[in-house]
């Protein structure tokens, strides 16, 4: 049986060490799209990997959607040249403003967040209009998790009118 994580020359690694096997990272991309079936319905998290090497790899096999946590993702994902970026996590305080930014900076980049209550879309909203950008925006809703997410009910529905 082939062990494809044996290392050929274990004693010239030193340790600790990021060991990258791009055919099994490959393999898995390929796997990913196949069981969704249709590359353009795939959105990958790059918080597992973090690096523009992957995203290379994710553009070339077709990916062109993807999600992120933090806005240091989100400015990787521009600057890898990303065609379409969800914030998953709610901006709050000054990553609202940083968040922004990196829509006028990597303007062939479709940036989107997520709002959980008005105050963030409204900050959202202010802040774009002044800096005169679109940002999609999406509400996030706890479907039970208890998670992330404004409730489902009454003050989801007003959040969506507003």
């Amino acid at each position: 049986m082939d062990n494809w994580y044996t290392i050929a020359n274990e004693q010239e690694v030193d340790s600790p060490a990021l060991l990258v096997y791009p055919d099994r990272i490959a393999r898995n991309i390929e796997c990913a799209i196949a069981m969704i079936g249709d590359v353009t319905r795939l959105r990958p998290h790059v918080k597992t990997h973090k690096t523009r090497e992957i995203l290379e790899l994710q553009l070339k096999a077709g990916i062109t959607k993807y999600k992120c946590a933090t806005i240091a993702e989100a400015e990787m994902l521009g600057e890898g040249g990303a065609p379409d970026v969800l914030l998953a996590y709610p901006l709050v305080g000054p990553k609202v403003a940083r968040f922004i930014a990196l829509v006028k900076r990597f303007p062939h980049t479709s940036y989107a967040a997520i709002v959980d209550h008005f105050g963030a879309a409204r900050a959202l909203a202010e802040t774009a209009t002044r800096e005169k950008v679109t940002v999609d925006a999406y509400i996030d809703l706890d479907l039970g998790m208890g998670r992330t997410g404004i409730q489902t009910g009454k003050a989801a529905l007003d959040l969506y009118r507003r």
